[in-house]
C-alpha cells in the first residue's frame, strides 16, 4: 500500500514538473522573442499601377467634372495575414467618415461607400472605371495604407511562468504605426484631383492570453485615428481645389445654372 502511495506520489510529481516546465517554455517564448512585427500594406500605387515602382506619367486628358458630382469611396485591396487584416465591417465604418467629410459640401450629389470585393487586387483604373459605370460614379476618393505592429514582453513577462501570470500580468507590449492616405480621382480621365494624409501611432500592454484581441482593438484605434487626421488634411485640400479648379486648364467644371464654384461650403460635420 505504501508503495503504491508512493508512486502516485512520483507521477504526481512528474506532472506537476511537466506542467511546470510547459509553463516555463510558454515563458520563455515569451521573453526570449523580445520583438515581433506584422504589416499589412493597401498600396495606392501597387493598386493603380500593377508591377510598376513608379506611377504613370500624367494623363494629357483633361478632367471634364460634371457638377454636382457622384463620389465613391473605396479601400484599396491589402496584402495582411487574415487575423491581422482589416475588417469589412471597420472598413466600411471608415469609409463611412470619409463619406460624411464630403457630405456638406454642395459639388456632391451622392457619396457611395464601395465595397471591397469590387476591388481587384492589381485591378488598376480599368477596374475603377467598371466600378464607375456599375455604381455611376464620376469621382473615387482611394483610400489607402500601411500598418505595423511591433509587439514584445517587457519586464514583466518573466511572471508568465506562474501559469496564472499569463491572465493576470500584463507581460506583452505593443507598438502600432499607422498610415493612411485619400487620392480623390477623376475616374474617366484618370487625373488625381486631392490627396491627403494622415498617421497615428497607439503603445499599449496586455496579458498573453489578452493579448490577440487587445492589439487587434489598438490596430483598429489607430485606423481610426489615422483617418480623423486624414480628414482634416481632406478638408483643406477641399478647400484649395475649389479655389484651384477655375483656373486650372487640365481641369474643366460643367456648373449647373446659378452656381457659384466659390461660394463657400457648409462647416464640415462635428
Amino acid at each position: 500500500m505504501a508503495s503504491r502511495g508512493l508512486d502516485g506520489s512520483r507521477r504526481g510529481f512528474v506532472g506537476f514538473m511537466t506542467s511546470l516546465l510547459a509553463l516555463a517554455g510558454l515563458a520563455g517564448c515569451a521573453s526570449i522573442d523580445t520583438s515581433t512585427k506584422q504589416r499589412q500594406v493597401a498600396s495606392m500605387l501597387g493598386f493603380l499601377f500593377p508591377g510598376k515602382e513608379q506611377p504613370a506619367p500624367p494623363p494629357e486628358q483633361v478632367a471634364v467634372i460634371n457638377v454636382p458630382l457622384r463620389i465613391g469611396v473605396a479601400f484599396v485591396p491589402d496584402n495582411g495575414k487574415a487575423e491581422f487584416r482589416l475588417s469589412e465591417t471597420d472598413r466600411l465604418k471608415l469609409a463611412g467618415q470619409v463619406r460624411e467629410a464630403f457630405a456638406n459640401y454642395p459639388f456632391i450629389k451622392e457619396i457611395e461607400a464601395v465595397p471591397s470585393l469590387y476591388l481587384e487586387p492589381g485591378g488598376g483604373f480599368e477596374n475603377l472605371e467598371r466600378i464607375g459605370r456599375l455604381l455611376r460614379l464620376d469621382v473615387v476618393a482611394l483610400v489607402s495604407y500601411d500598418q505595423v505592429q511591433y509587439a514584445g514582453a517587457n519586464k514583466w513577462s518573466f511572471l508568465y511562468w506562474t501559469g496564472i501570470g499569463a491572465y493576470f500580468v500584463e507581460g506583452d507590449q505593443y507598438d502600432i504605426l499607422t498610415a493612411v492616405e485619400t487620392g480623390v480621382f477623376d475616374i474617366r480621365s484618370r487625373r488625381m484631383l486631392m490627396h491627403a494624409s494622415g498617421t497615428s501611432t497607439v503603445k499599449g500592454e496586455a496579458t498573453w492570453v489578452g493579448f490577440a484581441e487587445r492589439s487587434r482593438q489598438a490596430r483598429t484605434a489607430s485606423f481610426g485615428s489615422a483617418v480623423q487626421q486624414m480628414i482634416g488634411a481632406l478638408h483643406g485640400e477641399v478647400a484649395a481645389f475649389r479655389q484651384r479648379a477655375p483656373k486650372d486648364p487640365m481641369i474643366k467644371l460643367v456648373l449647373p445654372p446659378g452656381y457659384n464654384p466659390g461660394t463657400p461650403a457648409a462647416p464640415p460635420p462635428r
